[in-house]
């Protein structure tokens, strides 16, 4: 598969994750945010309290740069990919690392180490992305 290509799936990945982060902020929808929150923080209570004003704002915020961090994959695959190949995934290679180490670090900060282990599925996902071809 073009490295390319693989580029543009993780940018829908990261925009599908991030839509469903901003979309678990309206209180309806709370619940998609439990079940992460069950899996990520321990002991998992299965109680469900109603979220704060200023976590769904939280929520919407965070999903809103996880949807724009994929906006960016996608549309770097396309002509920018074309024309700059590698300063494009050094590029991609360090957002991706950046994102990592605050999201895990302030993850364990914030007693939810529980977060690291998908994060590093995710990270792996973008390095997979950013794989250069075999040569032939």
């Amino acid at each position: 598969m073009p490295q390319n290509k693989r580029i543009r799936i993780m940018g829908g990945v990261s925009i599908f994750f991030g839509l469903l982060t901003v979309i678990s902020a309206l209180p309806a929808l709370t619940g998609i945010y439990g079940v992460f929150a069950d899996l990520v923080i321990w002991p998992a209570t299965d109680f469900h309290r109603p979220l704060s004003a200023e976590t769904r704002l939280t929520q919407a915020i965070m999903g809103g740069i996880f949807t724009g961090f994929g906006v960016i994959w996608y549309l770097a695959a396309g002509a920018l990919w074309q024309a700059a190949p590698v300063e494009t995934a050094r590029v991609l290679f360090w957002g991706a690392t950046a994102w990592f180490v605050a999201d895990s670090t302030g993850s364990i900060m914030a007693g939810s180490a529980a977060n690291v282990p998908p994060n590093v599925g995710f990270y792996l996902l973008f390095l997979w992305a950013l794989r250069p071809p075999k040569a032939s």
